[in-house]
């Protein structure tokens, strides 16, 4: 890991800050331990982290996003199902200005009714968009498949129907659920440590230390199901399969990450190989890990022609099954090991960079040298090592199938595969 310092607010916020007085370009995270699973009404948190940008106290949202952007900066305000974040990044030049922004943002948000009114308007316009995409379909039907009536499952974003039921009162009750969640703040870029230090306690020190996170389940997948999302016109099916997984956290991860680059985590894997080099049915198939702080989970995706569907699933059902029993020869895991090292290596090459490897260490209450003995286990690792957890995690029966395209075609093309199919339920998609 590159050098980063520490320091801690009078009100107990962690700071970390990656100096670079090489480097023009400043990036400030405000992170809260507070997402979408946290959702009284679905969509409320994703909305009411869009609506701090919408104006403050101080600015309406056409005045704000003009300080911002009469600065060269960039304003992000997201939130996933776990976690909560504000970034600004602008020229370290302006560290006071974008600062001054981001607390009046997190802190002094104005959440106007017309300005609610409008997001609320464009994000149904988007998601009426997505309705015909195959690859968010099947991604959806994936998701609501594996995960059932866990918050997983429901769209972090919400539906047409639940952002109907958001009013000014579900953002403020939000807003003072996200301020009083843990969090931490990390700083990268042009910024002597001990000032940056000085002007976050003046701007957010009157914020009361944080609560105790609210607790929530952990996520029990389901197995061996088939889910499909239908789009009768569709030329192409999308494929999100997911697999169990490891958190980052357990000591069998680096061989658990070694493999799903095996199978398809760069273009010399399996999947990639056989399904687009071979065969030519797609430009790119992939697996890669989902790993959240309440469930660990391999994602296998691709999209193919209608006329390959059947043979896709029956390549892919193959791959895993050989995966899950089979050793790994020398050479093939010697590639997908360069391409994680590799890969870590060019990770680290901005203060930007390493504010994400931070961030990440942090959400996922990892030691500071995680990474190290990460990059250290995965240079490390044999063939032999890898069979426990290859049989562990690679297996058509425990895997859910979420597939979208022509409905009958999907069908007869997954149910071999797993043990009952059924349909991705649209309720709250209807426009409202």
């Amino acid at each position: 890991m590159p050098h980063f310092e520490s320091a801690v607010l009078s009100n107990g916020t962690p700071v970390y800050i990656v100096p670079s007085a090489t480097k023009d370009v400043l990036t400030i995270t405000f992170a809260m331990r507070h997402g979408a699973c946290h959702d009284d009404v679905p969509g409320e948190t994703c909305l009411t982290l869009e609506m701090l940008k919408q104006g403050t106290e101080r600015h309406t949202a056409r005045e704000f996003n003009e300080e911002v952007e009469s600065r060269g900066c960039w304003i992000r305000c997201a939130a996933d199902h776990d976690i909560s974040t504000v970034q600004v990044t602008g020229l370290g030049e302006w560290f006071d200005d974008v600062t001054d922004l981001m607390a009046d943002c997190v802190l002094r948000p104005r959440f106007d009714a017309e300005e609610l009114d409008k997001l609320r308007a464009r994000s149904v316009a988007d998601m009426m968009i997505d309705l015909s995409d195959v690859d968010w379909l099947a991604s959806r039907a994936a998701t609501q498949g594996a995960f059932t009536t866990h918050p997983y499952a429901r769209p972090r974003e919400g539906t047409p129907a639940s952002l109907g039921a958001i009013t000014v009162d579900n953002l403020r009750k939000v807003h003072r659920q996200l301020l009083a969640a843990p969090r931490w703040i990390i700083v990268a870029g042009p910024v002597e440590p001990q000032k940056a230090v000085k002007r976050l306690e003046t701007l957010f020190s009157a914020l009361q230390p944080s609560g105790q996170p609210q607790p929530m389940p952990p996520a029990v997948k389901s197995r061996a199901l088939g889910i499909v999302a239908s789009n009768e016109g569709a030329l192409q099916t999308s494929f999100r399969i997911i697999l169990p997984g490891l958190p980052m956290g357990h000591p069998d991860y680096a061989a658990a990450q070694l493999l799903t680059n095996v199978l398809g985590g760069f273009t010399l894997a399996r999947l990639f190989t056989i399904l687009r080099e071979e065969k030519g049915y797609t430009y790119g198939a992939y697996a890669s890990p989902m790993v959240r702080p309440l469930d660990a989970s391999i994602v296998i995706s691709t999209s193919v022609g209608n006329e390959f569907t059947a043979d896709t699933i029956a390549t892919i059902a193959q791959e895993v099954s050989r995966l899950g029993s089979q050793r790994i020869d020398e050479d093939e895991l010697e590639n997908a090991r360069q391409h994680i090292v590799g890969s870590f290596a060019r990770s680290c090459e901005t203060p930007q960079q390493t504010a994400w490897l931070l961030h990440t260490i942090v959400n996922y209450e990892l030691p500071f040298d995680y990474f190290e003995q990460y990059v250290r286990r995965v240079q490390e690792l044999a063939p032999d090592d890898l069979l426990p957890v290859q049989s562990t995690l690679f297996s058509t029966s425990s895997w859910v199938v979420g597939a979208a395209g022509v409905t009958a075609l999907v069908e007869s093309a997954i149910s071999p595969f797993v043990g009952s199919v059924s349909h991705w339920d649209r309720k709250g998609f209807e426009r409202p």
